[in-house]
C-alpha cells in the first residue's frame, strides 16, 4: 500500500478560506489544464480514508462473520440505510 506524502506546497489564500467556509468538508478542485479533479481536506477528517479506520472496520467485519452475523441486504439497502441515519438521504 502506497504511505500518504506530504510537500512543501503552500495553501492559496483561496484554498485556505475555502477550507475554512466549509467547515471540514472536503474542497474540490479542477486542474484547468488536465480537467482532473482533487480534493484538498484536513488530514484526519475523512476516516475513511485513513487506514486505521479500514482495518479496524474490517476487524470488525472478521468477529461477526465469525460470529455468524451475517445480512442478506443488497449493497444498495444497506447504502440507503446508512444514509439515512447519518441524515445524507440525496
Amino acid at each position: 500500500m502506497k504511505s500518504m506524502q506530504t510537500t512543501n506546497l503552500q495553501l492559496t489564500p483561496e484554498q485556505r478560506e475555502a477550507l475554512q467556509m466549509n467547515s471540514g468538508q472536503p474542497i474540490h478542485i479542477v486542474d484547468q489544464t488536465t480537467h482532473k479533479i482533487y480534493v484538498l481536506l484536513e488530514q484526519g477528517d475523512c476516516p475513511e480514508l485513513e487506514e486505521g479506520y479500514i482495518r479496524e472496520g474490517l476487524e470488525v467485519a472478521r468477529r461477526q462473520i465469525a460470529g455468524g452475523e451475517v445480512s442478506t441486504a443488497s449493497i444498495g439497502e444497506v447504502i440507503a440505510k446508512a444514509q439515512q441515519s447519518s441524515g445524507t438521504v440525496s
